[in-house]
């Protein structure tokens, strides 16, 4: 509650008193141009993280033993879930970089 017993903030100099003001005070303000979108190509990065994955199902395998001792034999199954989907995310990823290269170039002026 303010000072005055009302419910409502008192209004700042200069601002608008409604929302539909401080809308319309918004609407005309210029708009700035949107950034160029990154230039980043995202296979490489899916294919790092399936090769780590990779590296992590031969680890399990070559340790079965004592993981299966440990009470984590499931660790092989997380492994090859990573390189599975990794697989999926690679292909993904190689489609969305072929569309992003394939459109024309946006040009600011």
């Amino acid at each position: 509650m303010s000072t005055d017993g009302t419910s409502q903030p008192p209004a700042a100099s200069g601002s608008s008193a409604t929302p539909r003001e401080a809308y319309q005070r918004v609407k005309r303000s210029p708009e700035l141009p949107a950034p160029d979108s990154a230039k980043l190509r995202m296979t490489p990065i899916a294919a790092a993280g399936t090769l780590l994955w990779t590296v992590a199902l031969i680890l399990t395998q070559l340790f079965k033993d004592d993981l299966s001792g440990a009470g984590r034999e499931w660790w092989a199954a997380c492994a090859l879930t990573g390189v599975i989907l990794g697989l999926i995310g690679t292909a993904a990823m190689a489609v969305a970089d072929k569309r992003h290269a394939s459109r024309p170039e946006h040009d600011g002026a």
